[in-house]
């Protein structure tokens, strides 16, 4: 754990790695290494995390599993600035979203980058862009080959589709 305002004024550079990082729900991070470099700024704290390794998850189609490298890198401004927190007092400008409101006087550094691998983890990852996925009747990956089920039956039209049936438009103009 690091006392923030414990700090030497030319900041710490940290460097650790942990063979299994678990992320939300079944994705994980193998052999994850990082660095943490923290510089007091006045109140505030500058953070740059870096780091790498394996990450392991499912095709979000056909949920084939996948091993992907996965590099982060994020440098922020930590505040435990209260009025950081408060809504609707300011208009956000590009400086404000380098700025997180960080109140914790101790920090973990193997946390930081945990959050920072969780964050730039693969939302939606796909085996190949043109995945196929399963067929929802039996469960079959149509990347291997089409299935015996029957084709889903024609959906009606939504109520949107209907209404805009009949909408024409004029791209001349």
């Amino acid at each position: 754990m690091i006392d923030r305002h414990k700090l030497p004024q030319e900041g710490l550079r940290l460097t650790g790695a942990l063979n299994e990082l678990a992320l939300e729900g079944e994705d994980r991070v193998l052999d994850a290494a990082f660095e943490v470099f923290l510089l007091p700024s006045g109140a505030d704290l500058y953070i740059d995390v870096k780091g790498k390794g394996m990450w392991q998850g499912a095709c979000s189609r056909c949920l084939t599993p996948l091993d992907r490298p996965l590099a982060v890198t994020a440098q922020y401004l930590a505040s435990s600035d209260p009025d950081l927190a408060r809504r609707g007092e300011h208009t956000l400008g590009t400086q404000d979203l380098d700025v997180v409101f960080m109140p914790e006087v101790e920090l973990d550094e193997a946390d930081l980058a945990r959050e920072q691998f969780e964050l730039q983890s693969p939302r939606h990852p796909l085996c190949q862009d043109d995945c196929r996925g399963l067929c929802p009747i039996c469960g079959k990956n149509w990347n291997k080959g089409p299935c015996a089920c029957p084709s889903e039956a024609v959906k009606p039209e939504s109520a949107l589709a209907r209404a805009l049936k009949g909408v024409r438009l004029d791209l001349e103009s």
